[in-house]
């Protein structure tokens, strides 16, 4: 087949026919990703940046791409659309995949335990719950902040171990270690001297300190706590309450 002006114009105007679609349900996409599954600030260090540009390469790049490359008006009826049911189901398969991965990875709540903030994701549970709205009876925030406490003792902690490795259920995630919303105060409260002196060995104080200086805040009225996502650090910050207000 030679390719000629002409070609390359009808093959442009269907990819940006294509483009415009795709742009359609990329923002729908992007938007549930970053608003509902990754709010910020997790959707910069805990896979929600991910999550786009994978979307993004599959919705903006592999569909248009193959439309491109194939599409041809000097076909046949039949061959054009057969053209399009496998562009369609390429792209679309692609994309369900991309989503889905997204979807499964997304932080269902953020759990401070021993000195780390870590999220945890829905299959973390195994059957323990029903629903995620269970999670909510621990803190009010979206996606919950919740405090777990590790007994000391050995038979608690065999417990927790024998969870660990025969349910396949980490410590983050079981619920029987969950505290009520009043514990979360106390447990930052009693790391902040620890959280402080991390943070200010850290790349984040000059931002520390920019963010007191321009919430006209002192360092004894907020708490803060160092969450380590699977892809950075931020540093979230609390009021007296335990109320999340932003990220460092």
């Amino acid at each position: 087949m030679k390719f000629t002006k002409a070609l390359l114009k009808t093959r442009l105007k269907a990819t940006a026919v294509h483009l415009s679609l795709s742009l359609i349900v990329f923002f729908i996409l992007a938007y549930q990703i970053f608003y509902v599954w990754y709010p910020l600030p997790y959707f910069l260090v805990d896979g929600g940046w991910q999550g786009i540009r994978i979307i993004a390469a599959v919705d903006l790049v592999l569909g248009p791409l193959i439309t491109f490359l194939i599409f041809d008006l000097s076909k046949s009826r039949r061959e054009i659309t057969f053209d399009l049911l496998t562009i369609a189901t390429i792209q679309i398969g692609a994309l369900i995949y991309g989503v889905m991965i997204t979807y499964d990875q997304r932080p269902v709540a953020i759990v401070v335990i021993d000195e780390f903030v870590i999220s945890v994701i829905e299959k973390d549970y195994g059957s323990q719950i029903d629903s995620l709205a269970e999670l909510q009876q621990y803190s009010p925030e979206s996606p919950p902040i919740i405090y777990v406490d590790i007994p000391l003792s050995h038979e608690a902690l065999d417990e927790i171990t024998r969870i660990k490795f025969e349910d396949n259920i980490p410590e983050p995630a079981q619920i029987q270690l969950y505290q009520p919303h009043s514990m979360l105060v106390i447990g930052l409260e009693n790391r902040q001297q620890s959280f402080l002196g991390r943070l200010q060995k850290s790349a984040a104080k000059v931002d520390y300190e920019q963010w007191l200086a321009q919430n006209q805040q002192q360092p004894g009225d907020i708490l803060v706590a160092p969450f380590n996502g699977r892809y950075g650090r931020v540093w979230l910050v609390f009021d007296k309450n335990g109320k999340y207000v932003d990220y460092i």
